[in-house]
């Protein structure tokens, strides 16, 4: 990245009289930013694998103070700089997401790696433009910054919820319901002109992505994030926050993600439903017949769903054979497949179909 190549100059510039190459310096100042990233000491952290001394990781950290990538907390800790921050607020009238993103975005860019652009793009847009069709709001803000390692963006609206709205177009129980079946994808209230593919590959795309709407959470990706901005969120949001970060370094492409629940002809029929989150959302154990069709409900519009049964500690022979021998039976074009199995939870499957191909 380009930040990595500014910060080889600079170490050169300085004349550090050390034998190290070139390599070895940029890799000791993205270890002091990873250890102020990480919450750790940065002269500890970087002493403990370099050979070298307090003074010139003092010399190191003084550049990136100077530089504005980290700013001294106290005495002891520093924490990574914010930057190329931007912020906007904007009538929800006549908005369109590409011109937005030129004017507001575009910019920023410039010292991105080509992936990443393509990434930021796509999830920027769809986003926004889910936001300005869907939420009925008047207001719409956008946020984004940087840090040396990641990219921030959120976009707010004061409209009826992301939840609401799929609760009530969908004739739901309850907002947690539609957070299940957001995640599946192909969830849309409008689907004359939208496929609601856009907040499902939005959040594979991205490292991290939270939706946040009157006190229900949608998210994916590294906890961590989660909690931290549970942590640090001063108020419930009354309308939908979503909410995402973007590794900077990341070799992910939109293409692949695509591929990965696409087939030959780019159609988006592949799914992936975390078993485990039907406890959560849907409140119920996976014992039954009904817990198990609702986990189905809905996906009969994909061909192949993967059933990731990962932190499902057993399900119930009921649950096991309304899945795999009555739905299968009824919908034998749809291929189901189970991964990511404990030895309970297989024996319970290979009890209803022995010959099931499981990953």
């Amino acid at each position: 990245m380009f930040l990595y190549l500014h910060y080889d100059r600079i170490i050169l510039k300085r004349g550090d009289i050390m034998s190290f190459t070139k390599e070895h310096k940029v890799e000791i100042i993205n270890t002091i930013l990873r250890a102020i990233k990480e919450k750790k000491n940065p002269y500890n952290e970087t002493l403990s694998f370099y050979k070298i001394s307090r003074q010139t990781v003092y010399k190191y950290i003084k550049e990136l103070i100077e530089k504005k990538l980290i700013k001294k907390v106290d005495n002891k800790n520093y924490t990574l700089s914010f930057y190329n921050l931007k912020e906007e607020n904007y009538k929800n009238i006549n908005l369109q997401e590409d011109i937005i993103y030129k004017n507001l975005l575009k910019e920023v860019e410039k010292d991105k790696k080509e992936n990443v652009i393509h990434i930021l793009t796509y999830s920027f847009t769809e986003i926004l433009n889910n936001a300005i069709e869907h939420s009925e709001s008047r207001n719409i803000k956008i946020s984004y910054g940087e840090d040396y390692f990641s990219i921030y963006v959120q976009i707010l609206d004061d409209g009826v919820g992301i939840f609401k709205k799929i609760k009530k177009n969908y004739n739901l129980k309850n907002e947690n319901e539609a957070i299940f079946e957001l995640k599946k994808g192909k969830i849309t209230s409008d689907p004359e002109n939208h496929s609601g593919e856009g907040i499902f590959f939005s959040s594979k795309v991205v490292d991290y992505f939270l939706i946040d709407s009157y006190n229900k959470n949608f998210y994916s990706g590294n906890k961590d994030y989660f909690y931290h901005f549970e942590h640090n969120k001063k108020e419930n949001i009354k309308g939908t926050l979503v909410y995402f970060i973007i590794d900077k370094n990341t070799n992910r492409t939109t293409k692949e993600v695509f591929d990965s629940y696409t087939d030959d002809d780019y159609v988006f029929n592949k799914t992936e439903i975390t078993v485990h989150l039907a406890e959560e959302y849907l409140g119920e154990h996976l014992i039954s017949r009904s817990i198990a069709r609702r986990i189905l409900s809905n996906i009969e519009k994909f061909k192949v769903i993967f059933l990731d049964f990962n932190g499902v500690k057993t399900i119930g022979q009921a649950f096991a054979d309304e899945i795999f021998r009555v739905f299968r039976n009824k919908h034998k074009e749809i291929t189901i497949l189970p991964i990511n199995m404990n030895e309970e939870v297989k024996f319970m499957i290979k009890r209803v179909d022995k010959n099931i191909v499981m990953k």
